[in-house]
């Protein structure tokens, strides 16, 4: 209360000085002027910055009944401990911010590393899952199979319409041993494949069981070993199969532009060759189509 006091008692000692003066100036213009004053508001406004002084005074010499002390002596260390205090508890409230920004610091690198965690976990788990299902494989079929809308025996087929069309027959899309597909999805033991030779299947994919699919064989050089897998064998084809796949790798290895075959296309000449000395001819597809004819003994 006595310091509160104090301040008041320091405004009205500014304000009367103020007015003093005020009224001092006013006096000393009127007197030049000629105009008769009694000088009662200059001392007035003295009076009041008497009073004012004076309720100062007391309230300063009595500031100390504010913090609870006996006498003015302990107020100096009262007010220290009253400041010390102050800085201990603005310390303290840095101290406290700061543990909790290193908290939540903390905690967000653990969040941060229990993420990528998580994302190594999951790329682990996909690239398991990935190399069991062999996604992104190139392979082969070793039968003829009808492609699946769904992973299942009974699911829909796919209505493959142009054959249908011109046979009036169903024909549906499939794989067989002339395609290459590539796996692109995988459930259970079933393989979402897409058709990638030959091109003009390409558009095709759906789903066949794991068990007709088999793997491709290539050679140091990267160029694909045909096995009799590979190929329609044909009553005039068939006894010579052995010959004819041997062949048709040498083809492959050193006939420029014929890297690719068309396996489908493998056939006994109608116009060249004998009975005894038999021409057999496969279409190249690495370029433009062009048909390679051999006898079974060119190994």
């Amino acid at each position: 209360m006595y310091q509160n006091w104090f301040y008041v008692g320091a405004a009205l000692i500014c304000v009367s000085v103020a007015w003093l003066m005020a009224e001092v100036l006013g006096r000393s213009q009127a007197k030049r002027s000629g105009i008769p004053t009694k000088g009662v508001a200059v001392r007035i406004s003295a009076a009041a910055i008497l009073i004012a002084m004076a309720g100062t005074a007391y309230s300063y010499f009595n500031i100390y009944q504010d913090y609870g002390l006996a006498s003015r002596a302990e107020l100096p260390a009262a007010i220290k401990a009253i400041a010390d205090a102050k800085a201990a508890k603005i310390a303290a409230e840095i101290k406290a911010k700061k543990d909790a920004e290193e908290k939540d610091a903390a905690e967000r690198a653990r969040l941060l590393a229990e993420a990528d965690r998580q994302r190594e976990v999951a790329w682990a788990q996909k690239e398991a899952e990935d190399k069991r299902c062999g996604m992104g494989a190139v392979l082969s079929a070793n039968i003829r199979y009808d492609l699946r809308q769904e992973p299942k025996e009974d699911a829909e087929k796919f209505l493959n319409v142009a054959a249908t069309e011109v046979t009036k027959t169903l024909h549906y899309k499939n794989i067989d041993a002339s395609t290459m597909v590539r796996v692109v999805g995988c459930m259970g033991d079933w393989r979402e494949v897409k058709i990638t030779e030959p091109l003009w299947l390409a558009d095709n994919m759906g789903w066949v069981p794991v068990s007709v699919l088999r793997d491709v064989e290539y050679n140091p050089g990267g160029k694909r070993v045909y096995t009799e897998a590979d190929f329609y064998w044909e009553s005039d084809t068939i006894a010579y199969r052995t010959q004819l796949v041997a062949a048709v790798n040498k083809i492959v290895r050193e006939t420029p532009g014929c890297e690719k075959i068309q396996p489908a296309s493998l056939a006994l000449s109608p116009t060249r060759g004998t009975p005894g000395d038999p021409v057999f001819f496969v279409t190249c597809d690495a370029g433009p189509a062009k048909n390679v004819w051999f006898r079974p003994t060119d190994q």
